[in-house]
């Protein structure tokens, strides 16, 4: 995630991830936050196309998942499942949050169309 203004890293993945990066709570829900280095308003414009490849290739494996979890709820019982598709779960929620931050395409927001 790249400033367009200064051409450095506008936020970083802990700050993107738990804080409201400079803005306040309206903005940063209409994707909007501020460069950490420059302090330039900035709206997530877009998101690259590995974030919805990851996406896609996530839901194929869930389905594929639930196509073959009777035989390995049978094989392993339904504990061991169960873990396993909570760590599953986890692990698809970062690595959608990190490809979120990592290929947001950034847009400087123009003052004039805001107000």
């Amino acid at each position: 995630m790249k400033c367009p203004s200064c051409n450095q890293l506008a936020s970083t993945l802990i700050r993107n991830s738990f804080s409201l990066q400079g803005v306040t709570f309206y903005q940063s829900v209409k994707g909007q936050l501020k460069c950490q280095n420059c302090g330039v308003l900035l709206r997530n414009a877009k998101f690259g196309k590995q974030v919805w490849l990851g996406l896609a290739a996530f839901v194929v494996m869930m389905v594929l998942m639930m196509l073959f979890s009777d035989p390995l709820r049978k094989s392993l019982g339904m504990g061991a499942v169960l873990i396993y598709w909570i760590v599953l779960l986890l692990m698809a929620v970062f690595v959608f949050a990190y490809g979120q931050w990592k290929y947001a395409m950034l847009e400087i927001v123009d003052k004039i169309k805001e107000t």
